[in-house]
């Protein structure tokens, strides 16, 4: 039976309700009272854009809804822009002067018309659903010259098209700058810091100077964009190759070398444990994520619409399918080695499905894990209060982690157990268990003896360290900046997830991380915008314990009938 019985006394629960305390004001209530005030409106959903997107080209194009062969629906976020002006504390002004005529963050609908090669993309307000640009997919990749004449007679004309699909050209001003997106204008509104506003609208070959009406959209373009200052936009080139090379030198190489260790150390250590340890965890892993990736597919195609190179649904779904299988036979063999490792060092810390106490021990981990993960959170919201005093750091927008993105985003607490299973069972449970037996046998071989119950609890300390590394750096290439605030932070908050583990159990630790993304997940639902997310982002609260409840009632089941 599992060697882990202590439960929470008084001063856990005392410090879960600090750190719940600390949450709150920190992290909670600073983004609720800024979205309250300033009384947030209703985002469309996917489907309610894609409608929106097949009546404006109607309106304003010309093209009827039975020409439409498909519609993709994709968030974008720009997400230098965001970086500064969140950076630069100007994200108030930036609401103030542009978010409704140049959003940050739209819709992006993209229209296969038949016949026409390409694709018409419209970019619409999240809000309200206006078209705030426009381009033929097509033309943007070969662009063609436009119609040829005197420079500014055709920007003067390149306005006017502009302004045939609803752009107020009194806010816009010639910048004399002509290249192959088109010709470049300048925003008449105040600037946001040292953000410029630009317009840029490309004039489609065919054009007839001379028609009164103008021709085919097919061809031309008319998107804005921001000019971020040179050396943010330097800083920040730095910063995405920083995380680039931490993210395969210090996490993918060392994934690798993990994942063939744990399978010879499954097979030294099978006599202390059974290939049948994590087969359940492992699957249910691979299912839910791949479940999870059907449904951010346009998180997926948000992820390269940037670099301009569209490798198509179908080859982003087979490479994230062949990733996860990875991640999940990973995740089984530190499971198998993992445990091995523990046992064959006289500890016992997962409970077996045949053990009489397993129910009782799930349902008293589920509870753990909620007052340790109220533990966690204020542990994160101090230890980032204070990188953000020290470093200045500051986030991003991640449109490929959208909620926006998904094609059902109730679905979205789903993925806080991928992470919890995954990184628990290779992180904590294999990788402190092997780095602990090197370090102990290092000892031994040093001294001649076995160490010395405090040297031991040293050494396991030190275990901690390169498991809980690799896992921070597992997560550099969130949009947080600078790129090592991240690893700060989940370097120390390993040392928590470690002790809990050797303290309550993998389970418990398992629960803990679950309940902790479960209720980040959820607040971030609660505050969407969408309809229904805030009864889904409760929901999220409580899903580790209802599922912690259904277990343990169907194991207490089973036994019963055999």
């Amino acid at each position: 039976m599992n060697d882990i019985t202590t439960p929470l006394d008084k001063r856990w629960i005392w410090t879960a309700a600090l750190g719940l305390v600390f949450f709150l004001i920190i992290q909670v209530f600073p983004v609720t009272g800024q979205l309250f005030t300033a009384n947030v409106q209703h985002v469309m959903t996917r489907s309610e854009a894609e409608n929106t997107a097949i009546a404006t080209v109607a309106e304003k194009f010309g093209i009827r809804a039975e020409d439409i062969d498909k519609t993709t629906v994709t968030h974008i976020s720009d997400s230098k822009t965001t970086g500064y002006f969140a950076k630069y504390e100007l994200t108030n002004d930036y609401d103030k002067k542009w978010s409704e005529a140049a959003p940050t963050d739209v819709y992006v609908v993209e229209l296969f018309i038949r016949g026409i090669k390409g694709a018409l993309a419209l970019s619409l307000n999240m809000e309200n659903g206006k078209l705030v640009a426009w381009q033929h997919i097509a033309a943007s990749s070969t662009a063609t010259a436009g119609p040829s004449g005197n420079s500014e007679e055709l920007a003067k004309l390149a306005l006017e098209y502009a302004a045939t699909r609803g752009i107020d050209t009194k806010q816009w001003e010639w910048t004399g700058i002509t290249s192959a997106k088109g010709f470049e204008y300048a925003s008449r509104q105040e600037s946001v810091g040292e953000a410029e506003l630009r317009l840029r609208v490309l004039l489609p070959a065919s054009l007839d100077k001379a028609s009164s009406s103008f021709p085919t959209w097919q061809g031309g373009a008319v998107t804005y964009g921001v000019n971020l200052p040179a050396d943010f936009m330097g800083y920040m080139k730095t910063q995405e190759r920083w995380a680039a090379n931490l993210s395969v030198f210090g996490f993918i190489l060392p994934q690798i070398i993990l994942f063939i260790l744990a399978i010879i150390y499954a097979g030294t250590h099978s006599g202390h444990t059974s290939f049948r340890r994590g087969i359940f965890l492992s699957v249910a892993f691979f299912v839910l994520y791949a479940g999870l990736t059907f449904n951010m597919i346009p998180g997926l195609r948000a992820g390269t619409w940037d670099s301009g190179v569209n490798i198509g649904d179908n080859v982003n779904l087979v490479v994230s399918l062949v990733t996860y299988a990875a991640m999940a036979l990973l995740t089984y063999f530190s499971a198998v080695g993992g445990d091995g490792l523990w046992k064959s060092m006289g500890r016992a810390l997962w409970p077996r499905w045949k053990e009489a106490g397993y129910g009782a021990a799930v349902l008293r981990s589920m509870r753990e894990g909620y007052f340790l993960a109220f533990i966690l959170l204020g542990a994160q919201s101090l230890i980032l209060l204070a990188l953000e005093k020290s470093l200045g750091s500051f986030s991003a927008s991640d449109a490929t982690q959208s909620m926006y993105n998904m094609s059902f985003p109730l679905l979205l607490p789903l993925l806080a157990w991928c992470a919890g299973i995954s990184e628990e069972l290779q992180s904590r449970l294999f990788g402190i268990g092997l780095f602990r037996k090197w370090f102990v046998g290092i000892a031994r071989k040093i001294t001649g003896k076995e160490p010395s119950g405090r040297t031991a609890i040293v050494l396991t300390t030190f275990a901690i360290v390169p498991p809980g590394l690799m896992w921070a750096l597992g997560h550099v290439g969130y949009a947080v900046y600078p790129v090592y605030t991240r690893l700060i932070e989940l370097v120390l908050m390993s040392f928590l997830f470690g002790w809990f583990m050797l303290r309550f159990g993998i389970m418990t630790v398992i629960f803990a991380h679950v309940t902790l993304d479960a209720i980040l997940m959820g607040i971030q639902m609660m505050f969407d915008g969408l309809p229904g997310d805030f009864a889904g982002g409760v929901f999220s609260f409580i899903l580790p314990g209802i599922v912690g409840i259904i277990i343990w009632r169907l194991h207490g089941a089973l036994r019963m009938r055999s």
